[in-house]
């Protein structure tokens, strides 16, 4: 080969073989050896195809290049073998020179196959990562795009880039309108941000949907590819169910605890009177069992409002010794009754006055000091705190409370459920010691409420020691003044010398106000009686009063709108103190009233203590007269045991009916003997006489709520007429409406038509029955 051409293949790394026509090797180059096949038969004069084996089967080819018919042939991406892990790609080029033999030419191509295997590698994962991408794209859309709570997506500076269907159906606007829009503009800005909270979103057509927020930051590289994601879920129905439940528990809770104040409240007057020692204990079963049914009605309400999130704690100052002090009063009773010693460790550096909520404290401690006592048979009980300074500010305080017993103690693998609602240890306990399982639930939640914990060490057989702990702050202010203990106390009819009132009553239900009267006849006052606000309203405007009782519920006037209007028209100077009396005690019924401006709240059913602990915060007006102008009443007394007698020889003329109770109107009449104005027997026909006149007005009034569809109006009427039936022993009148009272709470009044005729027609049976009622006892 021309040295020239030689020298220039060298350069390019291409090695050549000269071959004849008859494929025998003329000449090789030095380094061609290291590309074939069988190195050791690459010799002048042997067979090319012994060392290319890639040659067999292209002779023809190779003799058309030989005449001159084709030009060149090539053979790409031989592989061959070799000693090493590394791979040999080589190029085979057959030409012809001038002298007519064969040149082949043999480039190692190794790199360039790697590179180009890798290239071709990385392509195909580039299309398949290109191809998972695209899919993984629609995947996520689609998820975005199926899923029913709102999703956005905006810029860090709050501009909207994309959102999902269900935001352009919760906000009302087209994603165009949406898009580069700053989010403020439709949503409540919660502050802290990332913080998970409920808020209100603004539509386009002006509504304000309540909306569940979250909101979390996205953070990349890339600039374009950061922002924040925010997702918000329509809680409308969730709302609306709350408030459902909310207002059914208010209704349940004033219709139950309307019969148990009247339950309570007469056994509680007539332990006040002779009684043998039989019957004295009989009473003592009926008040008993009315105050553990009112403590399950309270629990229940209390968890409900703590598992909602709607109970609010009160923040105000209270003497910390006193109120455990008041803890230990009160189940004093029950300790000494089962003879344990109740003891209070007190502790030298504990704050004197705190701020927090003194009621729910004293709960936790009555409900682990009531447990202790329950689970107790001998030994003692013993109540411990201790304070820790909080290290960030010297202000707040960790305080910790303890109370131990010597009782049955607690397995270890117990304790865990203790403090889950409705658990109790084992089944044996509820049927021994009873008890619903919330009163430990609600120690916790109220705990935690106040920014601490509860747990419990306990040995089977050697007692138990609760201990919970709450953060508050210590205040430099006085704790209000502490009242009396009972013991101290002068006796109940002088209460009303030493601290005269005057006092009006408005009550619509009979029971309750003759209940109310009477209690306050035991601790020395007089009453007058307004029975809705209309009428109070008429009698303050006669004649002043320093007291007002004020029934929330009743019927032409409620207590709320009846106190506007009182506050309205006398200054304050004047104003007599307003306290309201209502068995609703959902969350927010306090700070109604407050609002409304009423001075104090007193919860049905009515305790004689705390009616005296109100009464002891009101003060007389200003040159008024106190309840001495009306005295005590015994003067009275005198005269009126004929009229009484007439009364309860009036009650054997009651007959049985079919649609109204018996039992119910020997009530009102024995209700009627302890109130010393009135003849019992006079009392019942007017009482009687009044509903039958007032109900076909409630009907027709009914009837028109229910054609103007006004479930709030029907509710009312509902309730007043259930309650006015109730009172004279139409049960089954009363049950019919108590039916239609709850409809016109959910506001779903399918099938109210009917219930309203069923109504109409039970009352034409009532009718009938008491006015055979009526006759018998006009004839008497």
């Amino acid at each position: 080969m021309n040295p020239l051409l030689a020298n220039l293949l060298s350069i390019r790394s291409i090695e050549y073989l000269i071959i004849s026509q008859d494929l025998k090797i003329l000449e090789i180059s030095l380094g061609v050896h290291r590309h074939a096949d069988i190195p050791d038969e690459v010799k002048p004069g042997k067979d090319v195809r012994l060392s290319f084996p890639e040659l067999v089967g292209y002779e023809d080819i190779i003799d058309e290049i030989h005449k001159g018919k084709q030009n060149n042939f090539n053979i790409k991406g031989i592989l061959r073998t070799t000693d090493t892990s590394s791979p040999l790609y080589i190029d085979i080029c057959i030409i012809r020179n001038l002298q007519e033999n064969l040149i082949i030419l043999v480039e190692n191509t190794t790199e360039r196959m790697v590179l180009e295997k890798s290239l071709v590698q990385s392509v195909n994962e580039t299309n398949l990562l290109l191809r998972t991408l695209t899919a993984s794209k629609q995947y996520i859309e689609q998820i975005i795009t199926s899923m029913a709570d709102a999703l956005l997506v905006t810029t860090l500076s709050g501009k909207i880039k994309s959102i999902n269907q269900a935001a352009q159906t919760l906000l009302e606007y087209d994603e165009a309108e949406l898009i580069n829009q700053h989010i403020s503009k439709f949503i409540i800005y919660p502050t802290p941000l990332f913080k998970e909270i409920e808020t209100v979103c603004q539509t386009k057509s002006g509504k304000k949907v309540p909306v569940a927020f979250s909101c979390s930051i996205v953070q990349t590289e890339i600039e374009n590819f950061q922002g924040y994601v925010y997702i918000l879920r329509d809680i409308t129905e969730r709302k609306q169910a709350e408030l459902a439940k909310q207002e059914f528990l208010a209704m349940i809770s004033h219709e139950i605890r309307t019969p148990i104040s009247s339950v309570i409240g007469m056994a509680s007057l007539v332990l006040n009177t002779e009684l043998t020692q039989q019957q004295r204990d009989f009473v003592e079963i009926i008040e008993t069992s009315g105050n553990a049914l009112l403590k399950i009605i309270n629990d229940i309400l209390d968890f409900s409002k703590i598992d909602s999130g709607k109970l609010e704690l009160e923040a105000e100052p209270f003497d910390l010794r006193n109120c455990i002090s008041e803890a230990l009063d009160i189940v004093a009773h029950q300790a000494r009754e089962k003879g344990l010693k109740l003891t209070f460790l007190d502790h030298p550096h504990l704050p004197s006055v705190i701020i927090g909520d003194i009621t729910r404290l004293r709960q936790i401690l009555m409900n682990l000091l009531s447990n202790a006592i329950k689970f107790t048979e001998t030994g003692s009980i013993e109540v411990s705190a201790i304070a820790h300074q909080n290290e960030d500010t010297h202000q707040n305080y960790e305080i910790q409370f303890a109370v131990k017993d010597t009782g049955i103690g607690i397995p270890s693998d117990r304790l865990q459920r203790l403090f889950k609602a409705f658990s109790q240890v084992n089944s044996s306990i509820t049927r021994n010691y009873g008890g619903t399982g919330l009163g430990l639930a609600i120690c916790k939640k109220l705990a935690e409420l106040m920014g601490g914990r509860i747990w419990v060490e306990s040995e089977p057989g050697a007692g138990s020691t609760f201990y919970f702990t709450i953060t508050a702050p210590v205040s430099d202010k006085l704790a209000p003044p502490i009242p009396t203990h009972q013991e101290e106390l002068p006796e109940d009819v002088s209460m009303a010398v030493a601290h005269p009132l005057r006092i009006l009553l408005v009550e619509d239900h009979i029971i309750n106000q003759k209940m109310v009267k009477l209690m306050l006849q035991q601790i020395g006052y007089q009453a007058d009686v307004a029975s809705n606000g209309l009428e109070a309203l008429l009698a303050l405007r006669r004649q002043p009063y320093d007291v007002v009782l004020m029934d929330v519920h009743m019927p032409q006037m409620d207590g709320i709108t009846a106190t506007k209007q009182i506050k309205q028209e006398w200054t304050p100077d004047i104003c007599p103190r307003i306290v309201a009396l209502t068995a609703s005690v959902m969350s927010g019924d306090r700070e109604l009233f407050l609002t409304a401006g009423m001075d104090d709240y007193l919860s049905k059913p009515i305790q004689i203590e705390e009616l005296k602990r109100i009464l002891r915060r009101c003060q007389p007006l200003r040159g008024r007269e106190g309840v001495g102008e009306k005295g005590s009443g015994g003067e009275r007394e005198k005269g009126r045991e004929g009229e009484r007698e007439k009364g309860r020889k009036g009650e054997s003329k009651i007959q049985n009916s079919s649609s109204v109770d018996k039992s119910a109107l020997q009530e009102i009449l024995r209700i009627a003997e302890f109130n010393s104005e009135i003849n019992s027997t006079e009392f019942l026909l007017e009482i009687i006489t009044d509903y039958l006149e007032e109900a076909p007005k409630l009907l027709q009034d009914i009837r028109d709520a229910f054609s103007q569809n006004n479930p709030k109006t029907l509710r009312r009427l509902a309730h007043t007429f259930s309650s006015t039936s109730a009172t004279l022993g139409a049960t089954t009148l009363a049950a019919l409406c108590k039916e239609l009272e709850a409809m016109a709470v959910t506001e779903v009044m399918a099938g109210a038509a009917e219930l309203i005729s069923q109504i109409e027609f039970e009352y034409q049976q009532v009718q009938i029955a008491l006015h055979q009622e009526w006759q018998r006892y006009q004839d008497s």
